[in-house]
């Protein structure tokens, strides 16, 4: 009688210890889990209006912009001259821009922070924000419509 008991007790004891295990994965993964920027909300936004014919001076200036910040710098162009994907990749943001096929469309410059965990200062998001805005500013046609 009492190996039925000592066999029902060690099936309980290992049973408890495979949900305790279980449980602290999933505790730990989500604790330490870092959200690609599709997953978070933009920390900056800035949103800007550029005539279609600029776009080649815009791409320019943004590539001057992340040589200047150690950013690398991805452009993916869809419907040629239609639509556009920007990603500026740092160790601490993500600055991403992605276009609107209609030419007056806003184009929303989107700040992220890289790693949750250790987020930028906001003195440094202000002064890369600034410093972005400056060489926008530097395209003819663009016009800063809001920022947030």
């Amino acid at each position: 009688m009492s190996t039925k008991y000592g066999n029902l007790y060690t099936l309980i004891g290992v049973l408890l210890g495979i949900l305790c295990f279980i449980f602290g994965c999933i505790s730990l993964r989500n604790k330490y889990q870092i959200k690609h920027p599709w997953e978070q909300f933009p920390i900056r936004i800035l949103s800007i209006r550029v005539d279609e014919n600029q776009r080649a001076e815009l791409f320019s200036q943004l590539r001057k912009f992340s040589e200047k910040h150690d950013l690398e710098f991805y452009l993916s162009e869809y419907k040629p001259e239609k639509s556009f994907f920007v990603v500026m990749d740092g160790e601490l943001l993500r600055i991403s821009a992605l276009s609107k096929i209609d030419p007056m469309a806003e184009l929303n410059i989107s700040f992220f922070e890289k790693d949750p965990t250790n987020p930028p200062t906001q003195e440094t998001v202000d002064e890369v924000y600034n410093d972005l805005k400056s060489f926008i500013s530097e395209v003819p046609s663009a016009v800063i419509v809001e920022e947030k």
